[in-house]
């Protein structure tokens, strides 16, 4: 380890620590601290550990169990030094944020009986050597998380003390310490999902740990690009030029873009060469920074910047929507979006908006008696007036805003069984109540079907593996539809670390990447959701296409069903009326598929859902048709 020597007026300190860290290493470091002033009884060192990951499941410090990973303690160097090491939780209004194992972030380490000049203590943090273990114990490591443009460092905050009135200074003893990515272990190839023939279309390859952090690429990595015919097999290789790979297909039908890979895993990227049909697309709804209250107390290196570069650089995403959280609309940032915060998600999206390259929509996460709701702005916050203390729930948004482009989704995780406890919001408004989800307006047309956060919500009989566990009855896609609701789907990562579409995503099918083509698209339910992967999903009945709602139909209806994606389909099903009509194990990339529908009612609707032998999901938003007179 590194030895870092700091000497100031009161006493010396020297850290040893390693600077660089790989992620996912062993995480150790020494603090000594020697007096050089009388430090008087009751006086204290703080030290302020930052996260390295949001909601982790484990305290990053603790003092309770010395065989066990995250162990600080505190020893002087004489026996007559008394020294203490206790833990505090981060400040917060969040009963939730008390509660998290993660919070337990800050270090007391009390002198009852004061210093004398020439006492020096010793603070030690993780390693597997500490004082009558000697290597029976676990080590501490670092996350996984490397991927922040201009580098991922943390530093711990140190803070002095020394009259023991808790006045504390700030000292500047630690070194910045640089995570950077393990090996590469993946290719990770982007392309457009839909392409013209004879266009040429830009093929994007990003080398990543196995942690999906960005890596440079070796000179003596070798890999060939290779684009395939799902159809017929043929195969071609794709040619670099200056350093970028460029594809060109000359007939329409589905291919596969990937890589020769010796030396790792490569993930695959399909295309659909279509003449008539927009491009899809792809975008995380649902992501948060550090201007959300919760995230700054307990994760401050969300930062905006940082969430828009890697939804840019990393995910290679299309659009996103920053949506930060807010019980009201007030003075109190502490829980809130103030005004100030307001002011700062609306120049953040403006900044990273590019028409034609990257679309950013201004966004809240509104929590009230309903629920989580996210509010997607279609146009910029410069033209929109801040909503003020009055507009607390989903129905006086839509009347606040009624002359403006904004979109409310529904995020169905608020009212869950399985969790162990309930937050100040569930306690507040006694639970899930239909009766708040009555109303119904225009600027609702979308819900979101999976959160990476929470998990799936298309209905009660497929468990959830994530947080959720488990839904409330009547609190999921299909109950909503069954009460009339026409509601296309969406997928969100719900992430908390500034880094969107790491998970669920939501594919768009638009003319055009800019903030009107896609909000419009969005708001005509044009839509697909998938628990990560880029998949084609393509739905027609009786001519209407996804998301549409027609008053024309026909007793027997004709429906197209299509299914492009980058692993193996399990199987493909057509949902009409939340029961599975047709089934199909498919066993391959692709599927297409036309049917008839002879049994006919009143309003029918249909959606597709498809399933991947790794397990991931995809849907598409429905197809509503009301029965009428065949003749007419």
């Amino acid at each position: 380890m590194d030895r870092f020597n700091t000497q100031l007026s009161f006493g010396d300190f020297s850290v040893k620590v390693d600077n660089v860290l790989t992620v996912n290493s062993e995480y150790e470091w020494e603090l000594n601290f020697k007096a050089k002033a009388e430090m008087k009884p009751g006086s204290s060192l703080k030290i302020v550990v930052p996260p390295y990951q949001h909601q982790r499941s484990e305290e990053y410090l603790q003092t309770y169990d010395y065989w066990q990973k995250n162990y600080i303690y505190a020893y002087g160097r004489e026996d007559n030094i008394c020294v203490d090491v206790k833990i505090e939780k981060v400040p917060s209004k969040f009963s939730h944020i008390n509660r998290w194992h993660d919070s337990s972030r800050v270090a007391i380490v009390h002198f009852d009986k004061g210093l004398k000049v020439g006492d020096e203590i010793v603070l030690k943090f993780g390693g597997i050597d500490r004082p009558w273990l000697e290597g029976e114990c676990e080590p501490s490591r670092i996350s996984q998380h490397a991927y922040k443009h201009g580098g991922t460092f943390i530093t711990n905050e140190v803070y002095i003390d020394v009259e023991g009135i808790k006045a504390y200074e700030k000292l500047d003893v630690f070194p910045r310490i640089r995570i950077i990515p393990d090996k590469i272990r993946k290719i990770i190839i982007n392309t457009p999902t839909v392409v013209k023939s004879n266009e040429k279309f830009g093929i994007h390859l990003l080398f990543t740990d196995r942690f999906n952090n960005p890596v440079e690429m070796n000179s003596d990595e070798s890999f060939k690009v290779i684009v395939r015919n799902l159809k017929t097999g043929e195969i071609s290789y794709v040619q670099e030029e200056n350093g970028k790979y460029w594809g060109v297909l000359q007939n329409e039908g589905y291919y596969e873009i990937y890589a020769e890979f010796p030396n790792g895993h490569v993930e695959a990227s399909i295309v659909v060469c279509n003449d008539m049909m927009d491009n899809i697309y792809w975008g995380d709804t649902h992501f948060h920074s550090n201007l959300t209250a919760n995230i700054r107390d307990n994760d401050p290196g969300a930062l905006p910047d940082y969430g828009y570069t890697y939804a840019k650089e990393v995910s290679k995403l299309d659009f996103v929507c920053m949506s930060e959280q807010t019980f009201q609309f007030n003075d109190d940032r502490g829980v809130n979006v103030d005004k100030y915060t307001w002011n700062e998600i609306g120049k953040k999206a403006d900044e990273h908006y590019v028409e034609g390259l990257f679309t950013t929509f201004p966004g809240i996460e509104l929590h009230s008696k309903r629920g989580d709701t996210i509010i997607l702005f279609g146009e910029s916050f410069c033209e929109m007036d801040y909503p003020g203390e009055s507009v607390d729930e989903v129905h006086k948004i839509w009347r606040y805003y009624e002359k403006n482009k904004v979109l409310t989704i529904p995020h169905f995780h608020r009212y869950c069984e399985g969790r162990p406890r309930k937050d100040q919001q569930e306690i507040k408004h006694e639970g899930f109540n239909i009766e708040n989800w009555m109303q119904s307006d225009d600027k609702e047309v979308l819900c979101e079907i999976y959160s990476s956060q929470w998990g799936r919500f298309e209905n009660q009989e497929h468990p959830m593996i994530l947080k959720a566990r488990a839904n409330v009855k009547g609190n999921s896609f299909q109950e909503f539809l069954k009460k009339r609701k026409k509601w296309g789907v969406t997928a969100g990562s719900d992430g908390h670390d500034g880094n969107p579409g790491y998970g669920g995503i939501t594919g768009v099918f638009a003319k055009r990447n800019s903030r009107q083509d896609i909000f419009d698209s969005l708001k005509m339910r044009r839509t697909i959701a998938t628990t990560h992967p880029r998949m084609f999903i393509n739905l027609s009945v009786e001519g209407c296409s996804i998301g549409e709602i027609s008053t024309k139909a026909k007793e027997a209806r004709t429906i197209h069903m299509e299914a492009v994606a980058p692993v193996d389909i399990k199987s493909i099903e057509l949902i009409k009326n939340e029961e599975v009509l047709f089934k199909d194990i498919c066993g391959k990339k692709f599927f297409v598929k036309e049917l008839v529908d002879f049994k006919t009612s009143e309003e029918d609707r249909y959606y597709v859902r498809v399933k991947l032998n790794n397990g991931h999901l995809g849907w598409c938003s429905p197809i509503w048709l009301d029965d009428i007179d065949s003749n007419d």
